[in-house]
């Protein structure tokens, strides 16, 4: 990787748990705001995880495990989710990566297959973010980078009780350069994980 981008020395624990807050206070507010229309809207959160054969930055082309946190919302058989995917570091072979994560929300419609299974299949957009350094080893400055993606997600759910809900999804996401002097984050996954109906 090219470290051309905008240098930060401030700690990435704050940068990673802001998104999870604001992911739990949204879907905390939706459930009053809809809890007078529960007959008609499903509002879940879930977790999952997997693996991404595909994590391209600039011209890095790595793979790796993540894990992500997400919330749906259903009605009739439009659906909704908001998604925030963490890459796990560690088990990317790249010692320049100190860590990458991803804000996405889709919009799409459910393709009903049985009473137990239905598709999703949803167009996705969002941003990815890069922190990396440039040096060898551990040293070297720090940097960050951010880049705007769209794609589609199709994603398997399986029924398994009123409130349980087992689920895979597989999703291509491309990205673009914010501006000079930064890259694209293209990223493709498969994962796996259950989703617990709050509504």
């Amino acid at each position: 990787m090219v470290a051309r981008h905008f240098r930060t020395k401030t700690c990435d624990m704050p940068v990673r748990v802001f998104p999870l807050l604001y992911l739990t206070l949204a879907f905390v507010t939706l459930i009053g705001i809809f809890q007078s229309g529960a007959q008609s809207l499903s509002l879940a959160m879930g977790l999952s995880g997997g693996y991404a054969p595909v994590l391209n930055y600039g011209t890095a082309r790595e793979a790796g495990a993540e894990i992500a946190i997400f919330g749906d919302i259903e009605y009739a058989r439009a659906i909704a989710r908001l998604q925030f995917t963490d890459v796990l570091a560690g088990t990317v072979d790249n010692d320049k990566l100190e860590s990458g994560y991803a804000i996405h929300g889709s919009l799409g419609y459910k393709v009903p297959v049985s009473a137990q299974v239905f598709v999703p299949v949803m167009l996705t957009g969002g941003a990815g973010f890069v922190r990396y350094h440039s040096g060898f080893g551990s040293g070297g400055n720090t940097y960050f980078d951010a880049s705007p993606q769209i794609g589609l997600t199709i994603s398997p759910c399986w029924n398994l009780s009123e409130s349980l809900v087992l689920q895979l999804a597989a999703r291509y996401i491309h990205g673009f350069a914010a501006g000079v002097g930064s890259y694209p984050v293209i990223m493709s996954d498969v994962m796996i994980g259950i989703r617990y109906s709050l509504l």
